[in-house]
């Protein structure tokens, strides 16, 4: 991608070398002598000769942003650049990568740097930034830039190119005995028999044998009744469900919130708790699912896997707290046989929950989590 517009600055240490540039030519003017008339000559000299070999190495340079589609609060966000170089005698030097314009959430924490770009070479730099808030933001600009040889001048290289990242919720780590509790309490149901023909212990049925039927499998009751061999099938077992029903009908200001309680913080909150239970039945095997009330975001049916993973957390990433939101959303009825889990911003609501349910608020998040010891090891 070739630079929309060239800048050209000074930096501090240019700055002073100016001033110190008018002083000598100021003396040299005053009193003149072959002494001072050489030291500003070569000053300037110096000054021309910065300005050329920057603006003649980043003549043919062209730059490239490939970030990454999704990141999470409170992890780093990687953002590699490539940069090629398009001459084929003049190498570039001490180049940096700097965005600009970028939201507040977003903070850069290490910059994008390479010492060396030969002629017609490609290199790649890498930024590091961390994101403070989830959901959809933009890298809208971004700049290369050298001051070699003497860090005198700046030359710039705009990049008007706008790209878009997802940030997902931050993910807590919650008790890992948190949904087995649940289970026990016969919520869930643990691990049961499907419909389908599959490798569990529960009995699903008899069928003729075929050729290459496990002998632990023959029905021997029957042979011994009919003479004839049959195979027991078994059903095929089916992990725990966790449906996660995230409750958002009321606007942020009708939260019923404590004073000097942020209403917009317990929404996020309840947000980060929907994640973060979420990666906890993932991390356990359980099959999960997420709805929301509220806001018109379609249910995401009850699977497993990474690619479901990721889906659910862009959901809850792409969430737009500002829309309308739906007073009278329920949960709809279903067929589906999964443990409940409703995650409220402020208070407990029951009568939009089954009698099955478990009802969960944004300040329990803290209660929830694996505690911290000192140290920062948990």
């Amino acid at each position: 991608m070739q630079a929309t517009r060239r800048r050209t600055n000074f930096g501090t240490a240019g700055l002073l070398y100016c001033l110190t540039v008018v002083v000598v030519a100021l003396a040299s003017v005053n009193r003149p002598n072959n002494l001072l008339v050489w030291i500003f000559s070569a000053m300037l000299i110096a000054l021309l000769v910065s300005g050329v070999v920057s603006g003649v190495m980043l003549l043919r340079l062209r730059a490239h942003r490939i970030e990454p589609r999704r990141a999470r609060v409170g992890e780093v966000l990687v953002v590699r650049y490539e940069i090629r170089n398009l001459s084929r005698f003049v190498p570039a030097f001490d180049l940096h990568i700097e965005e600009r314009k970028l939201p507040p959430s977003i903070v850069n924490a290490g910059e994008a740097w390479m010492l060396h770009c030969g002629p017609g070479d490609t290199v790649h730099a890498e930024g590091v930034f961390r994101a403070s808030k989830r959901g959809l933001f933009r890298f809208p600009t971004f700049e290369v830039w050298s001051s070699f040889p003497f860090g005198l001048l700046r030359k710039r290289l705009i990049f008007e190119r706008a790209s878009e990242v997802l940030v997902e919720p931050e993910i807590i780590p919650l008790q890992p005995t948190l949904l087995s509790r649940l289970a026990r309490g016969g919520l869930m149901g643990g691990v049961r028999a499907s419909v389908e023909v599959g490798g569990g212990e529960d009995f699903f049925g008899v069928r003729e044998y075929r050729a290459g039927d496990s002998i632990r499998s023959i029905a021997w009751k029957r042979l011994a009744g009919t003479d004839q061999l049959a195979t027991i099938e078994r059903s095929r077992a089916v992990p725990p469900r966790v449906r996660i029903v995230l409750d958002l009908r009321r606007a942020t200001s009708d939260l019923r919130v404590a004073e000097g309680v942020d209403p917009r913080a317990l929404e996020e909150d309840a947000i980060t708790l929907a994640a973060s239970l979420m990666a906890l039945a993932d991390r356990q095997g359980d099959e999960f699912g997420l709805t929301i009330l509220g806001l018109d975001v379609a249910a995401i049916p009850l699977r497993r896997g990474h690619f479901h993973r990721a889906k659910v957390l862009a959901a809850l990433a792409a969430l737009d707290l500002d829309q309308p939101r739906d007073a009278s959303a329920t949960l709809r009825e279903s067929a589906e046989r999964a443990t409940v889990l409703f995650v409220h911003p402020d208070r407990a609501d029951t009568s939009i929950s089954p009698a099955v349910g478990w009802n969960f608020t944004a300040a329990q998040l803290s209660s929830l989590r694996i505690p911290v010891a000192r140290g920062g090891e948990t």
